[in-house]
C-alpha cells in the first residue's frame, strides 16, 4: 500500500511539472505571438505613413505632368509649373535618401560616428539649418537649451541633429503659419542619467494640461520612424504624444549621458566643386532608357559630347576602343554589370586617365567598397545633384590636362 502511494506521489509531481512546463511554453507562444502581432501593426502602420509620404509630392507631380500638356503656349505657365515639379522631386529624393538611410540603420552592421557632444550645439545647429524653411512659413523655432549648460551626450552628434529636424519637420505639418515650435533639453531624473529633448508646438504646451495618450511613432511617417532608430541606435528613445483625437503630436527623444568621454575632434568641411565646362567626350552605359536620354541631355546642353550604350558588353567595347575623358557607368546592369566591366578595362592603358563613375541606386558601405576595389574613381547615388556631376566633369578636365585622376573625391558628396 505504502508503494502504490509514493507512485502516486511521483506520479502527481510528474503531472504537476509537466503542466508548468506546458504553461511555461503557453506563456512563451503567447508572447511570441503578441510579439509578432505588434511588429506586424507595427509594420503597416509604417507603410502605412510611407505611402502618405509618398503620395504628398506625387500627386503635383502628376498634376504637373497634365499642366504641361495643356499650357503649350503659356511659357510663365510651364515655367511656374517646372518650379512645382523640381521641388516635388527634390522631396522624393529626400524621401529616398530617408528611406536607404533607414534600411542601412537598421541592418547588423550600420554604425555611429561617436564622439562627446553638447546638445545645446546641436540644437542651435538644427536651428540655423531650418532657419530659410520655417521663415518662408512664417514659422519661428524656440530653442530652450544653453550652451554649457547640460550634460554632455555620447553618440553622433549629426544623427541627433537628423532626428530633431525630423521631427520638427512632423509638427511643421500640423500647425498653422505664425506659430512657434519648441525644443527644449534637460534632465529627465534626479542622477542625471538622462537627457530629453522635447520638440511641440508651444500652443500645445500653453494650453491647460489636458489628458494624453501614446502614440505609434511608426505610424507618423518615414522621418519619424527614422527618428526613432536613430534614438534606438543611441541607447535611448523616443515616445509620441497627443490629447484623443487631436494629430499634433508632442515628441520627447531621451539619450544616456557620458559626461566622463573625451571630446572628439570636429571634421574639416568639404571644399566646393569649381565651375568652368569645356566640352568633354562622354561615356553613358546605363540601361534604363529614359534615365540615359534625360541625363545625356542635360550633358549635351553644358556642351558636351555624349555616346550613350546599355550594357556592360558595349560598355567595354567602347572604352577598349576609342576612350572618353570620363564614363558614368550604371553599376547593375544586363549582360555585364558596371563593376565587372570597369575590372575589365581598369587595368588597359588606354582607360588610364579615363574618369569613371559608378552610377547606382545603391548607396551601402559594401556597395562602395566593391566600387572602389574594381577602380571606379567617383560613386553617385540616383538621383543625384549636378554639382556632384559637375565635379566629377572637373576631374576629367583636369585629369585630360595631364592632372591626376585620384584627386577626385570617391564618393559623393550626398550620403545614402
Amino acid at each position: 500500500m505504502s508503494s502504490l502511494t509514493e507512485e502516486l506521489d511521483r506520479a502527481r509531481r510528474a503531472l504537476a511539472d509537466a503542466q508548468a512546463a506546458l504553461a511555461s511554453l503557453r506563456a512563451e507562444r503567447d508572447a511570441a505571438v503578441s510579439d509578432a502581432q505588434a511588429a506586424h501593426r507595427q509594420r503597416h502602420a509604417f507603410l502605412a505613413g510611407l505611402a502618405h509620404d509618398l503620395r504628398n509630392p506625387l500627386a503635383p507631380l502628376s498634376n504637373g505632368l497634365e499642366l504641361l500638356r495643356l499650357t503649350d503656349d503659356d511659357p510663365a505657365g510651364r515655367l511656374r509649373t517646372r518650379g512645382i515639379m523640381e521641388r516635388q522631386v527634390g522631396h522624393l529624393m529626400r524621401i529616398a535618401d530617408d528611406l536607404s538611410d533607414l534600411a542601412r540603420l537598421s541592418g547588423t552592421k550600420a554604425t555611429l560616428q561617436r564622439g562627446t557632444f553638447d546638445v545645446a550645439t546641436v540644437l542651435q545647429g538644427v536651428a540655423e539649418h531650418l532657419a530659410a524653411t520655417l521663415q518662408a512659413q512664417e514659422l519661428t523655432l524656440d530653442i530652450e537649451a544653453a550652451p554649457g549648460a547640460l550634460p554632455r551626450v555620447r553618440g553622433d552628434a549629426q544623427r541627433i541633429g537628423q532626428a530633431v529636424g525630423h521631427l520638427v519637420a512632423d509638427i511643421v505639418r500640423h500647425i498653422e503659419r505664425g506659430s512657434t515650435i519648441r525644443v527644449a533639453a534637460g534632465a529627465v531624473d534626479a542622477d542625471d542619467a538622462l537627457l530629453a529633448i522635447s520638440v511641440a508646438a508651444a500652443v500645445d504646451l500653453d494650453e491647460p494640461p489636458r489628458p494624453l495618450e501614446d502614440v505609434d511613432c511608426a505610424a507618423l511617417g518615414l522621418g519619424v520612424a527614422l527618428a526613432s532608430q536613430l534614438a534606438s541606435m543611441h541607447g535611448g528613445g523616443l515616445r509620441g504624444r497627443r490629447p484623443p483625437g487631436a494629430r499634433r503630436v508632442r515628441f520627447e527623444l531621451t539619450l544616456p549621458v557620458d559626461a566622463e568621454a573625451a571630446e572628439a575632434p570636429a571634421g574639416a568641411e568639404p571644399s566646393p566643386p569649381a565651375g568652368a565646362e569645356p566640352a568633354l567626350r562622354v561615356l553613358l552605359a546605363d540601361d534604363n532608357v529614359d534615365f540615359s536620354q534625360s541625363f545625356a541631355s542635360m550633358l549635351e546642353l553644358l556642351g558636351h559630347r555624349v555616346e550613350i550604350v546599355h550594357d556592360g558588353l558595349q560598355a567595354v567595347s567602347r572604352l577598349g576602343g576609342s576612350p572618353p575623358d570620363i564614363a558614368f557607368i550604371d553599376v547593375g546592369m544586363r549582360s555585364l554589370d558596371g563593376v565587372e566591366a570597369v575590372r575589365r578595362v581598369r587595368g588597359q592603358g588606354q582607360t588610364h586617365d579615363v574618369v569613371l563613375v559608378a552610377v547606382t541606386g545603391r548607396g551601402g558601405a559594401e556597395d562602395r567598397a566593391r566600387a572602389a576595389e574594381a577602380g571606379f574613381d567617383r560613386y553617385l547615388v540616383k538621383p543625384f545633384a549636378m554639382e556632384d556631376v559637375r565635379d566629377a566633369l572637373d576631374a576629367a578636365r583636369a585629369a585630360r590636362g595631364g592632372g591626376e585622376r585620384s584627386a577626385a573625391r570617391f564618393a559623393a558628396a550626398r550620403p545614402a
